[in-house]
């Protein structure tokens, strides 16, 4: 129990001497921050939704697309456009018509490309921690 006072104290000290400047850096920046998350939170769902649903196709696959400055995943079945998004009022084969088609990802290496970066974050994470435990050891 003694431990966990000294800790609590600190945190209250910390508190008390930077808890005015981040409220005037939450008053500044806090909402554009926000709105940034529900940016990043959206295009990820979109990309969710589209190699969701090419993994429902005969030989799906997904282009990630621009349309002005908004991205747009746009879901084939072949060689045909069946989808996008999030969903677009323009033609999928106009959006399309000069895209560099090779660049079409499976949902199958996508899940490869996930898993490969989710293990090498693993390592970083576990080489990290153990040199952390290297230097305390010294």
């Amino acid at each position: 129990m003694s431990n966990i006072v000294p800790k609590g104290k600190k945190a209250v000290e910390l508190a008390v001497k930077h808890g005015p400047k981040v409220k005037v850096a939450w008053d500044m920046a806090g909402k554009q921050a926000t709105e940034q998350v529900k940016i990043q939170r959206a295009r990820a769902a979109n990309k969710k939704r589209a190699f969701d649903k090419a993994r429902t196709l005969a030989d799906g696959t997904v282009l990630r697309q621009l349309d002005g400055e908004q991205v747009i995943w746009v879901v084939f079945t072949g060689a045909q456009p069946v989808a996008s998004y999030p969903p677009i009022e323009k033609d999928l084969a106009e959006l399309v018509e000069h895209a560099k088609l090779s660049s079409r990802v499976t949902p199958e290496d996508y899940d490869r490309s996930r898993a490969k970066a989710r293990a090498k974050r693993a390592a970083m994470k576990a080489g990290s921690a153990a040199k952390r435990k290297v230097q305390r050891s010294d």
